[in-house]
């Protein structure tokens, strides 16, 4: 994450001996995030589909991010990011959920919400504007699947309710005229598992003294595939789309 302007200057302007106590930082991002269903939810049942799939519709998903970094070597530096993602919609399935057969008008809910805890490490870069963060992150999911026949009434519900470790990598590259990019993966692959969630973000810092405030605008896709040894059902699917929100952080 770029420190503030102002914590720039007072390191320039300020002794070597008292320079530590002014590169800590403390931010937070909040964004709304318009999610797009794509693929199997579970073996051969379509996501978005309306004949014979789910049907699920698009979704106002939002992302909040709070992060902390200091200059200390070898202690990361944290990040933690909860994702709230809930897709609902109907369609006509003439196939199985998690072993049930259906034979009817659907109507079906997908919760995807996860929280993100993240160590990470700044690479010591001598090339001004330009930052790398490598990490570990944890992700937990805590939600569910839900399919429930509008005939039958018959209801069958799959928690989605598993931590997974990923790789963590981050690049940005700022200017000095307020405008910065930055590309972000988080990504794990094992026995037939795999998940790779990734951001990519364009910024501007707004001129507001003391702090640095900005507006960004971006794409994330998120691409999971499970067996049921991880989720009981055997998800093969994408989530993706356009978000737009702020970012704060102060350095002292």
């Amino acid at each position: 994450m770029k420190k503030t302007a102002l914590a720039a200057f007072l390191v320039a302007m300020t002794p070597v001996a008292a320079q530590a106590d002014l590169l800590f930082t403390v931010g937070a991002k909040a964004n709304s995030w318009t999610a797009e269903p794509s693929g199997q939810v579970d073996d051969g049942l379509s996501a978005d589909s309306e004949t014979n799939g789910l049907g699920l519709d698009s979704d106002s998903g939002t992302n909040l991010t709070v992060f902390f970094e200091h200059p200390v070597p070898v202690v990361p530096n944290v990040r933690l990011r909860q994702t709230s993602l809930e897709m609902d919609g109907s369609g006509f399935l003439t196939a199985d959920f998690n072993g049930i057969g259906y034979a009817e008008q659907v109507d079906s809910d997908l919760d995807l919400s996860h929280t993100d805890a993240t160590l990470y490490w700044g690479l010591p870069l001598p090339v001004p504007y330009v930052d790398i963060n490598l990490g570990l992150t944890a992700r937990m999911f805590g939600g569910e699947a839900i399919v429930e026949g509008q005939t039958t009434g018959r209801r069958e519900e799959v928690e989605l309710d598993f931590t997974l470790p990923m790789g963590f990598v981050e690049a940005q590259v700022g200017t000095p005229f307020g405008i910065y990019a930055a590309a972000e993966i988080n990504a794990i692959g094992y026995d037939g598992n795999s998940l790779t969630d990734t951001v990519l973000t364009l910024g501007y810092d707004l001129p507001v003294p003391v702090v640095d405030l900005g507006l960004e605008v971006g794409h994330r896709a998120l691409s999971m595939k499970t067996n049921k040894d991880t989720t009981d059902i055997e998800t093969d699917f994408d989530v993706s789309g356009i978000f737009y929100g702020a970012s704060f952080a102060v350095g002292f």
